[in-house]
């Protein structure tokens, strides 16, 4: 049945070039590549392109597995979530507006795996993956997680793996915990996947957010604290969680994948990880991975990206469990924020806080409303 909570949200204005985007610097590899003719899927809340940049990035059908919506074809965004990973991701460049993607020569493939709720299953997740590589997606971006493996959703990476595709996931906002409970899927598959890439969140002063969740599964990190997103409808917001970390790097990887097709998945995630700006800690670390993401050297150095980065270490097995799994649990998005800190979104927030885990967020000076 047709989503009754689909209610109308609307934004502020920008105030100030966004942090996260001035510290990547990501347009100055838009003379190399923007990332056209590269297919990314966006396993979210779906889209909603009345917002008028979104209006302007390049959309390919999509699918509602989450049985919420019209119909199959109905990828409406109730939520906001995945309007704002899209955005990150391939919001175009528009005269006056100072938020800007990563790569917005990409063609976004929107699946709708929740409704306005938050709400969803590993099932549908599994079907979103597939959905994905059938419609010949190159990388597939999942901001949610789920707190235990299944078969169908391991069956469902393990089938983008023989397709190339690439899935880049958030790691979690379970903050620095290490119960088998809080482990994120489909993240946590880095570890055995090489198609997998597990994105963990730091804050503006290049620290990792306490929210963001470690394991030997996080390959980077990239800006995930008080990110401005576009609005549902017009305008912009702020919001802070792996959520919004992981599209910065799948946004790169797009760039990467326009500049070097001929690369592998683990290629790909071998030059990320060698390119990522190198943290305060020895690397690979649970909690940074390799380092921060950096666009502007996975584009532009030379390397073999046959060899793994350096200082790497051989990846070591999920630890096993100490309990009985947990049951299965209705997945989260990992990282709404405890409120989007815009006067108008108070329903939104009420909507999502069910199902969504959401780190505490702060509204910064960047979006006014």
């Amino acid at each position: 049945m047709p989503d009754q909570n689909c209610v109308p949200q609307s934004g502020g204005t920008i105030v100030g070039q966004p942090w996260a985007q001035k510290l990547l610097g990501f347009d100055r590899v838009w003379p190399i590549t923007t990332g056209e003719g590269i297919r990314v899927a966006v396993i979210d809340t779906g889209i909603d392109r009345r917002q008028p940049q979104m209006a302007q990035i390049h959309v390919q059908d999509g699918r509602d597995v989450s049985g919420t919506g019209t119909g199959p074809t109905d990828t409406t965004d109730c939520n906001g979530h995945g309007t704002g990973v899209a955005g990150i991701i391939a919001a175009p460049h528009v005269n006056d507006t100072l938020f800007e993607g990563v790569a917005p020569g990409v063609t976004i493939i929107p699946v709708r795996q929740t409704g306005s709720d938050g709400k969803g299953t590993t099932q549908a997740l599994a079907a979103g993956i597939t959905y994905a590589v059938d419609q010949h997606a190159n990388v597939i971006n999942v901001s949610i997680s789920a707190g235990k493996s299944t078969a169908s959703l391991q069956a469902a990476v393990a089938y983008a793996a023989r397709h190339n595709v690439v899935i880049v996931a958030a790691a979690g906002n379970d903050g620095d915990s290490t119960e088998v409970s809080k482990i994120s899927y489909p993240a946590a598959y880095a570890s055995t996947y090489p198609n997998v890439i597990g994105v963990a969140a730091i804050d503006e002063k290049g620290q990792i957010a306490s929210f963001s969740d470690t394991g030997n599964y996080v390959c980077v990190a990239a800006p995930g604290s008080n990110i401005v997103i576009p609005s549902r409808q017009s305008g912009y917001t702020t919001d802070s969680g792996t959520s919004f970390a992981t599209p910065f790097v799948t946004g790169t990887v797009a760039l990467m994948m326009r500049a070097f097709p001929a690369l592998t998945p683990l290629q790909l995630r071998n030059r990320l990880e060698a390119t990522a700006d190198p943290p305060p800690v020895t690397v690979p670390s649970n909690r940074y991975g390799y380092g921060i993401v950096d666009p502007y050297l996975a584009l532009t150095s030379v390397r073999d990206d046959s060899a793994p980065p350096p200082s790497a270490a051989a990846v070591a097995p999920l630890p096993a469990p100490v309990r009985p799994q947990p049951p299965d649990r209705h997945l989260q998005h990992v990282a709404l924020g405890a409120g989007l800190g815009l006067v108008g979104l108070a329903v939104l927030a009420g909507l999502a806080v069910v199902a969504f885990r959401r780190p505490g967020a702060r509204r910064p000076d960047a979006v006014r409303t």
